[in-house]
C-alpha cells in the first residue's frame, strides 16, 4: 500500500459518560492518580474516517469508558483480494479457486508485547548511532498531528475536513 497521504478526515467525539463514579465494582479505566476531586473533561468515544490519496479509507474508534462487557482491540483489514483481522489471534480471508476461503496459519498470530519498547528503544538507538534510517519519521508524526486536528475540527464543525 505504500504510505498514502490523508485526503480528507470526518470526525465525531462524544462526552456524555465522565467519570461514572456512580459505577459499583470494576471499573475498566481508573488511572493510579485517581482523587474525588477530579475534573474528567475528556471524550468518551472519538470516532473517524480518513480518506487517503490512493483510494483507501481508514475507520477508527477510541473509547476508555462504552457500556460494553469487555474491552475490544481488535483490528480489521479489507481488500479487494482479501482480508485480516487481528482479534487477538491472526484471520485471514480470501478466495481460492473461486470459493470463499478462511485461511489458518500454522504459527502463533497473537499481538504480543513482550519486548515491544525495547525493540523501539534500540531501534532509535540505532539510528543514531549507525545512521539506520527510521522507520517512524517526524514527518509521520506531523501528518498524524494534522489527522487529530482535523478530527476535532470535523467533530465541532459536523462537516468533513480537506486536507
Amino acid at each position: 500500500m505504500g504510505n498514502p497521504k490523508p485526503v480528507s478526515v470526518y470526525g465525531t467525539t462524544f462526552k456524555k459518560l465522565g467519570n461514572r463514579d456512580n459505577i459499583k465494582g470494576k471499573k475498566f479505566y481508573q488511572s493510579s492518580s485517581a482523587t474525588d476531586h477530579d475534573i474528567c473533561d475528556v471524550e468518551d468515544l472519538a470516532s473517524a474516517m480518513i480518506r487517503f490519496d490512493n483510494g483507501a479509507v481508514l475507520s477508527i474508534e477510541a473509547s476508555f469508558s462504552l457500556n460494553l462487557k469487555k474491552d475490544e482491540g481488535k483490528i480489521e483489514l479489507f481488500g479487494t483480494k482479501g482480508g485480516a483481522k487481528l482479534d487477538p489471534e491472526l484471520e485471514l480471508y480470501s478466495e481460492i479457486n473461486d470459493y470463499l476461503a478462511n485461511v489458518t496459519l500454522d504459527a502463533e498470530t497473537s499481538l504480543s508485547f513482550d519486548g515491544l519498547f525495547a525493540k523501539e528503544i534500540n531501534h532509535f538507538v540505532s539510528c543514531i548511532t549507525d545512521g539506520t534510517p527510521c522507520i517512524s519519521p517526524a514527518q509521520d508524526g506531523i501528518e498524524i498531528m494534522a489527522i487529530l486536528d482535523a478530527i476535532y475540527k470535523s467533530a465541532a464543525t459536523g462537516h468533513e475536513v480537506i486536507l
